[in-house]
């Protein structure tokens, strides 16, 4: 392997991974944080910082605080034995609460209340830097309508900027994309800009069977090119190279990755001309596509991504806070409307979803893409957990004030039967997901999505790295 093709394969595959791991290890480093701090101001007993659940990969031990990464990154914990007992998750603790001195149920809010408004300041300093740097973002432009598909013959066309759907005004196509799929109807209203001038259409959406979601067959106007190129495929006998951008294909405009597919896929054995730009220069390749025996698809060999827009300066983290505030109200609001919408806790993204599709979004937009993924699941992961539920942080605060409307400590036996259950609940709950979120990335013929459905950033579109 040439130092080229492991120069590209760091840049391209294992840079976008890092970068996940860093920021996600950061959110949860920041949330436990908080609550450390805040329980060592306290006077709290703290004996143990974990980031990630389960057995330990890596620690020390320091002033008697066992610090340690675990193997399950589905969150951290910070083991306090005079808070609500843990156990389920965390692992047992050398002391026990009735060898130590009650909190009082003050202490245990402030503690409880630390995590998620580390994750708040977290997401504000990130959110101003994404306000800075600008945010990578793809304009609700129609790239590529199927010439026979419902939507060309209500009269969608090339280059229609979408600017509502159902009266509710579009910025980005994920917002477009989210407007559709969380939709209580089959039929959305979809209006456009075309030459200055609105036109409206109602379209029926269509339900991905995998996914359960409503969705519309058009496609944005992107910029795609080549994220990677497979080697000894006709893609590279041609020499298309990695990072070259697909201008036309036999004389036709290329606006998306899905056109680039269908336009592959109708040539098969034949010689294709296409321009790409490179390095700011165009040139002329001739490919001849093949038929992949594996899967019977007439492919090039081109893992295909796609160049975003850059918005700089970007949104203000105003704006950036209220996108999230507003799609986790979508979502809600789609859960709770599921006989309508199709949504369900089965379209949760948990990390074996979020992390992937983080990886994908900086491996098409870069870190500034990844810096605004970070911003939503910080918030995300504030509000989820001052749900009062028990064994979240929501959950140890509604114990605290019980105690306090009580005036004297909740029964031991009670509280520590609740936190089981509730523990057992959300094991379950998080595997389930789990499963659904592994079925939608990783199994074959499962369309993938490029972003969960809780984020502003949401519902299906191609699978993550077409290869036409």
């Amino acid at each position: 392997m040439s130092l080229e093709l492991v120069l590209h394969a760091i840049t391209a595959w294992v840079y976008p991974a890092l970068l996940v791991l860093f920021f996600f290890g950061l959110t949860i480093f920041f949330h436990e944080l908080g609550h450390f701090l805040v329980a060592k101001r306290q006077g709290m007993k703290i004996e143990r910082f974990s980031v990630g659940f389960g057995p330990k990969i890596w620690g020390y031990r320091k002033h008697g605080v066992d610090y340690r990464i675990s193997w399950f990154p589905f969150g951290g914990y910070v083991a306090l034995p005079q808070m609500s007992p843990m156990e389920a998750i965390e692992g047992g603790t050398e002391s026990s609460a009735d060898e130590l001195p009650p909190a009082p149920p003050k202490s245990k809010i402030l503690v409880a209340l630390a995590g998620p408004a580390m994750n708040i300041v977290f997401a504000l300093v990130l959110a101003v830097i994404v306000w800075g740097v600008g945010a990578p973002i793809n304009r609700p432009v129609v790239g590529w309508v199927e010439p026979d598909s419902a939507e060309a013959r209500a009269g969608i066309q090339l280059n229609d900027r979408i600017t509502a759907v159902n009266d509710k005004k579009i910025n980005t196509w994920d917002q477009f994309q989210i407007a559709v799929a969380l939709s209580r109807e089959p039929m959305v209203k979809v209006t456009v800009d075309r030459g200055g001038q609105p036109f409206s259409f109602l379209l029926e959406t269509t339900v991905n069977e995998k996914l359960g979601i409503k969705m519309l067959d058009l496609n944005p106007r992107e910029h795609p090119f080549a994220r990677d190129v497979i080697a000894h495929s006709p893609a590279e006998l041609a020499g298309i190279q990695a990072g070259d951008q697909f201008v036309s294909i036999e004389g036709l405009p290329i606006y998306s990755s899905e056109q680039v597919i269908k336009l592959i896929r109708s040539r098969r054995d034949q010689p294709t001309d296409l321009k790409m730009l490179r390095d700011g220069q165009t040139i002329s390749v001739t490919v001849v596509p093949v038929l992949d025996p594996k899967d019977g698809v007439v492919r090039m060999g081109v893992q295909l991504g796609d160049k975003l827009e850059l918005q700089r300066p970007g949104p203000t983290p105003v704006d950036q806070f209220k996108d999230v505030f507003v799609s986790m109200g979508q979502l809600v609001g789609a859960i709770y409307h599921s006989k309508e919408t199709g949504v369900g806790v089965h379209n949760i993204q948990g990390p074996v979803g979020i992390l992937p599709a983080w990886w994908y979004e900086i491996a098409v937009g870069g870190i500034r893409r990844g810096l605004v993924i970070a911003v939503l699941l910080n918030i995300n992961l504030a509000i989820i957990n001052l749900l009062p539920i028990p064994i979240l942080d929501g959950g140890h605060i509604a114990f605290a004030v019980a105690e306090i409307v009580r005036r004297r400590p909740l029964n031991a036996r009670l509280v520590h039967v609740t936190s089981l259950t509730f523990a057992a609940l959300l094991i379950s709950f998080m595997v389930y997901i789990s499963v659904n979120n592994f079925e939608q990335w990783f199994l074959p013929d499962h369309t993938k999505v490029r972003t969960s459905v809780h984020s502003n950033e949401s519902p299906p579109a191609e699978t993550p790295a077409p290869q036409p």
